[in-house]
């Protein structure tokens, strides 16, 4: 599933068919415009062994340091700083994906690639990034890859993709809208009834 992200970043090509961004195979972007359309956010977070400031601002070489600090705030990353002696100017460690995040606002590049960024947080945490996620979203198109269906819920179209998990070549299976696949049998409702199903699991 990671792969379409890739596609669409063009880390690889395809070997058939067309990758398009506003009908314009992304064969024909140039690079650099490219790269400047289009935010990620990935689980894998490369971080440089410089400060937080300086990793957020990779992002936009050229931004200030009230547009840096503007991108942290609504990342929401500034109560990790609060724990740092030296703040944003501390030596980059955890926070890994809120450090990507603020990069992305402060890129504001309109294409956000999004990957497993809720997979590995407690309820809690997922609550908070989800919301920042939301806000980052608007105005943007979005690509989110996601096993957890709250992530994807409020998407206009998802793509159930499957098969690897057979050992077949995976693919499409289902598209539509959330509530239009929650209402069709397949498994997408599956998956949800599985969601749900969870969800009322109580520890005695």
């Amino acid at each position: 599933k990671s792969t379409l992200t890739k596609l669409v970043a063009r880390f690889w090509d395809v070997s058939a068919g067309r990758v398009t961004i506003g009908g314009v195979d992304v064969k024909n972007i140039a690079t650099e415009q490219l790269m400047s359309m289009i935010s990620m956010v990935f689980q894998d977070v490369y971080l440089f062994n410089t400060t937080i400031r300086e990793n957020v601002r990779i992002a936009k070489p050229g931004a200030t340091d009230k547009e840096v600090d503007e991108a942290i705030r609504r990342s929401r990353l500034e109560g990790a700083l609060k724990r740092l002696p030296q703040g944003l100017d501390s030596p980059v460690g955890g926070e890994r994906q809120r450090v990507s995040i603020a990069r992305a606002f402060l890129k504001d590049a309109p294409i956000l690639l999004l990957d497993e960024v809720t997979s590995a947080l407690d309820a809690e945490n997922e609550a908070v990034l989800t919301a920042t996620l939301k806000e980052l979203s608007r105005g943007r198109t979005v690509v989110v890859i996601a096993h957890r269906l709250s992530t994807v819920m409020n998407a206009h179209s998802v793509a159930v993709l499957s098969g690897r998990e057979t050992g077949e070549v995976t693919r499409v299976v289902q598209q539509g809208s959330p509530s239009e696949l929650a209402k069709t049998e397949g498994l997408f409702a599956e998956l949800l009834e599985d969601s749900r199903a969870i969800s009322r699991w109580r520890l005695a």
